[in-house]
């Protein structure tokens, strides 16, 4: 099929997506101040990258989208990638238009135009009908004579700037906590904190349970109030959010419920607790670790052999990229188990040495340096590191005046330096067959727990290096720290017995 074919199946079926897109519109009214917003934020999500955009929404989504397209217009199954992300291209181009034109069709209802008839007539009984398929519940709100204290966006508004001001939320936290509250607010209302009640909180988690995961996203929930998008992800089987996911929006309420509570006078009842619900998705099963083929498929691949450029840089060639986060990065998480952002914010003051043990100082500097719960700690630099020339790397950054490692990072909107970084890093291993749905960049950190548990490192000192908790009663007696010289010996036992890592390039010469 050509270009132009399929553009025209791409017309008519987005064009019968929108006739009954404006049907339903005209059977709700028009769209809410959030609502607008929530399609706005989508126009821009789809404005990115085509690769980055179906990327950030998963490969499985992407695959269900083709999947309905295909079906629906009878267009073949792609054959290659190429052909995979032209015609997604076209869908999320499609699916932008779709946006923009339910955002200015919304305009209609400002006005009467009796010239043309209304776009989607609908009769007392059908809406009375369609209504009654949603799921409803009725939010019981005091009258305001009873209601005393400010509302709860007043609240949290309050809370939001104390915690950017001395907690150090970043965009990143600060924008989740806006969501889950903003959430809870649409459903329950924005009223005092102390009239709602354990039946709003139980509401919330069954709206959180069934709701669709990407509702903002998705075409067939942008625009959607949270109960409409409930009854559209039942009629199209849409996936709902994740466990976890559901638990960490109790978890921000909870918070906010438990800070107010030192805040106010009056005693602010705990609603949200306990009410999570069971989580058989823990971290373990979240991510998986690279296996041995992923691994040698990773670091015997054109990144470390030599590649064609920058740009093409999955392609065999001869330019060496060793001067690169793209290039050191793996290869850290890998030796270190640090965490993505930890190992991009890095400063070449981070790279230090004690006792005469180069190392790592992972922690809390300046406003743009985080560390997950705030726990600092050196890591030794493994040999194999030293090999590579990462210290020779270092030592060539600080020479050029650079103030932190990678440079060519930039912090992003979320407050993470990470951010560009593992797009760029789910996309590589992607393209050259080393991705799973379960593996990430954060899969070196399981990598790294396997090989300190197989080198019989001691779990302790495993938890330490890692940045962990350390548990039971370890964790509340001590100042858990533990001697630089052991920390370097159980580095130095970690071993990737089926990893050879002589062909990259610089090995054998690299001294550090």
């Amino acid at each position: 099929m050509n270009h132009g074919e399929l553009r025209t199946k791409v017309h008519e079926h987005f064009t019968e997506v929108l006739k009954k897109a404006k049907a339903r519109r005209y059977e709700l009214g028009p769209y809410t101040e959030l609502e607008k917003e929530r399609i706005a934020d989508a126009i821009r999500l789809h404005e990115a990258d085509n690769e980055d955009y179906w990327e950030l929404l998963g490969r499985e989504h992407a695959r269900s989208e083709l999947d309905k397209f295909c079906n629906g217009t009878g267009v073949k199954q792609p054959k290659s990638r190429e052909d995979a992300f032209l015609i997604l291209g076209e869908i999320k181009n499609a699916q932008l238009a779709l946006a923009k034109t339910m955002l200015e069709h919304n305009k209609t209802f400002d006005k009467y135009d009796f010239d043309e008839p209304p776009s989607a007539p609908v009769s007392p009984t059908e809406s009375a009908q369609a209504s009654s398929g949603a799921t409803s519940v009725t939010i019981s709100k005091r009258p305001p004579q009873a209601l005393s204290g400010p509302p709860l966006s007043v609240l949290f508004a309050e809370r939001k700037a104390e915690a950017e001001r001395i907690d150090g939320w970043s965009a990143k936290l600060s924008n989740d906590y806006q969501a889950w509250i903003g959430l809870f607010i649409e459903l329950q209302g924005d009223r005092p904190i102390l009239d709602y009640k354990k039946a709003d909180a139980r509401d919330f988690k069954k709206v959180l349970l069934e709701l669709p995961s990407n509702r903002n996203k998705l075409p067939q929930t942008i625009g959607l109030s949270p109960r409409e998008a409930i009854q559209t992800a039942k009629d199209h089987e849409l996936p709902t959010l994740s466990a976890s996911t559901v638990n960490k929006a109790l978890g921000r309420l909870q918070g906010i419920w438990k800070w107010a509570d030192k805040q106010l006078d009056e005693e602010v009842a705990d609603i949200f607790g306990p009410m999570k619900v069971d989580d058989n998705n823990k971290a373990r099963n979240q991510h998986d670790p690279f296996g041995k083929e992923q691994l040698q498929t990773i670091f015997n691949s054109p990144l470390y052999s030599g590649c064609k450029s920058k740009r093409f840089r999955t392609l065999p060639g001869d330019t060496n990229l060793s001067d690169t986060s793209w290039y050191w990065l793996p290869l850290l998480g890998l030796w270190t188990g640090a965490r993505l952002n930890e190992l991009c914010q890095l400063s070449v003051e981070d790279i230090d040495q004690e006792e005469g043990i180069p190392l790592i100082r992972v922690q809390e500097g300046d406003e743009d340096q985080r560390v997950k719960f705030g726990k600092s700690r050196l890591v030794p630099i493994h040999p194999e590191l030293i090999q590579l020339g990462f210290l020779r790397f270092v030592k060539a950054q600080r020479q050029a005046g650079h103030e932190r490692i990678f440079p060519e990072l930039k912090l992003g909107a979320t407050g993470y330096y990470s951010d560009q970084a593992s797009k760029d890093f789910n996309r590589y291993i992607d393209r050259i067959g080393a991705k799973t749905v379960k593996t990430s960049f954060h899969s070196f950190r399981h990598n790294f727990k396997d090989a300190c548990r197989h080198a019989g490192v001691q779990p302790d000192i495993n938890d330490i290096l890692l940045g962990h908790a350390l548990p039971g009663m370890a964790g509340r007696y001590g100042d858990g720290s533990v001697p630089l010289p052991l920390l370097r010996e159980a580095i130095c036992k970690i071993r990737y017995k089926e990893l050879r890592l002589e062909h990259v390039k610089g090995y054998r010469e690299a001294g550090g």
